[in-house]
């Protein structure tokens, strides 16, 4: 596999999409990737709880965990793999916490990471549990190496300035035998080659899904990966997969992607049942579930 984290330091040649909000660039050997890269070095350890809001309590929970059965099916890709009572599991960004909650109720030792201020006092203060805020790949993990039975990464990996170097020091906190988890959008998927199809036909006019895949905000969506980068990026950091498999999730409700498609409130209430029932009965597999074992 060619060094991902090396292209994304020294991109070379035009983007392949120009989109609303980034450009894509795409390697030789076809790895899809954005040239912004978040200042996390800048990023205090210390976690600020002031500024989280009733509105921002409001969002993680009523948005970033609105969807419970995503969190059945990380609960259960982990029962899958193991025993979870009396295992250390490390979630990096933990978001809410509400992943660790149901960790912590089925008899783990948990500890989270996450970079957001708000969300990490949050899931600090409701669920009580202790939450870093430090990147994997700082020295300060060097003491827990080898500790964790379990670590994931739920709808992390797209997020990171180097996602390689994450993976590689994500495996490094596993004991030997130790399970490390991950979701994430997947490119060799109805979403994204949809999106691919119509900038083609649009001559670049109508991104469609693009638009809402890939993003140069703070901790957007900066690289997604196919099944075969994935399977090649676990085996580079040293884990043997295990399991690899798509499947179909969304994040956040079906309103907030209408309303990023096409912008306008009443189309979107409008829109929202006929959407409801289409993945009903078309339930297209739009992530990856990718599962490592330590070596």
């Amino acid at each position: 596999m060619e060094n991902i984290d090396s292209i994304k330091q020294n991109p070379t040649g035009s983007p392949k999409y120009k989109l609303s909000g980034t450009n894509v660039f795409v390697s030789q050997n076809g790895f899809h990737f954005i040239d912004h890269l978040d200042p996390v070095e800048e990023i205090s350890p210390t976690i600020d709880g002031s500024t989280l809001t009733d509105a921002e309590v409001a969002y993680i929970e009523k948005s970033l965990q609105s969807n419970p059965e995503r969190i059945e099916h990380q609960v259960d890709a982990v029962k899958r793999h193991g025993e979870i009572k009396g295992k250390k599991v490390l979630d990096i960004g933990c978001g809410g916490g509400l992943f660790l909650s149901k960790m912590k109720d089925a008899g783990a030792e948990v500890l989270g990471i996450e970079l957001s201020d708000t969300r990490a006092y949050y899931a600090k203060t409701k669920h009580g549990f202790e939450v870093v805020k430090r990147t994997i790949e700082d020295e300060y993990w060097k003491a827990s190496h080898g500790t964790f039975d379990v670590v994931t990464l739920w709808d992390v990996i797209e997020h990171v300035n180097f996602p390689l170097a994450t993976l590689k020091s994500a495996a490094e906190m596993l004991k030997s035998g130790g399970m490390l988890l991950i979701d994430t959008p997947c490119r060799d998927a109805f979403y994204h080659r949809f999106g691919e199809f119509t900038y083609w036909l649009s001559g670049g006019k109508y991104p469609t899904f693009l638009n809402t895949m890939y993003s140069s905000k703070p901790f957007g969506h900066k690289q997604i990966f196919s099944l075969a980068e994935m399977k090649s990026a676990l085996e580079e950091a040293g884990l043997e997969v295990v399991e690899l498999r798509r499947f179909h999730e969304l994040s956040f409700p079906y309103s907030f992607y209408l309303k990023k498609l096409v912008r306008s409130d009443l189309l979107v209430k409008v829109l929202l049942p006929f959407v409801h029932v289409f993945f009903v009965i078309f339930p297209i597999r739009n992530k990856m579930l990718a599962v490592g074992r330590k070596k």
